[in-house]
């Protein structure tokens, strides 16, 4: 039920004319049970961007998107740092903490740590970044860590 959204893609995904490979997403967060995950420093990076920042807002007031605090994620960042060929090792981070599997992101280095089996598995984490990739959603967007984070809020 879980999607990190990278802040390069934010203003896209949460704009005002959200393109179509998108509007999955969007919908899935705000009509089903998608969660967006924010934490540690993509959340600074996110508030930056006005539509993002409104978005999540919404979502936050509506259940539908969780914080991961920044003393957990900044902590587990520091850990994995060396292991990630991107400079968002926040990210990785993030996805552990929160069983996020699905990441919509256009950074090529970040789809290589996030795809990486020895940072994320069980199950291992998915780009999203078309229409063919709306199977994602269902399919991965529901892990056990990302059940346990909903119910602890």
């Amino acid at each position: 039920m879980c999607i990190i959204i990278d802040a390069n893609l934010a203003s896209v995904v949460f704009g005002k004319d959200t393109p179509k490979d998108f509007c999955p997403i969007i919908d899935w967060l705000t009509k089903k049970d998608g969660i967006l995950v924010v934490g540690g420093h993509l959340t600074k990076e996110l508030d930056k961007v006005d539509s993002a920042r409104r978005f999540v807002r919404t979502l936050l007031q509506a259940g539908r998107a969780r914080i991961i605090p920044s003393t957990v994620t900044d902590e587990k960042t520091i850990l994995i740092t060396n292991q990630c060929e991107s400079d968002d090792p926040h990210v990785i981070a993030l996805a552990k903490l929160s069983g996020a599997r699905i990441l919509c992101s256009l950074d090529k280095n970040l789809h290589k740590d996030f795809t990486n089996s020895a940072l994320i598995s069980n199950p291992r984490g998915h780009v999203y970044q078309t229409l063919e990739h709306e199977p994602l959603l269902r399919k991965y967007g529901h892990t056990e860590a990302c059940r346990s984070i909903i119910h602890q809020n």
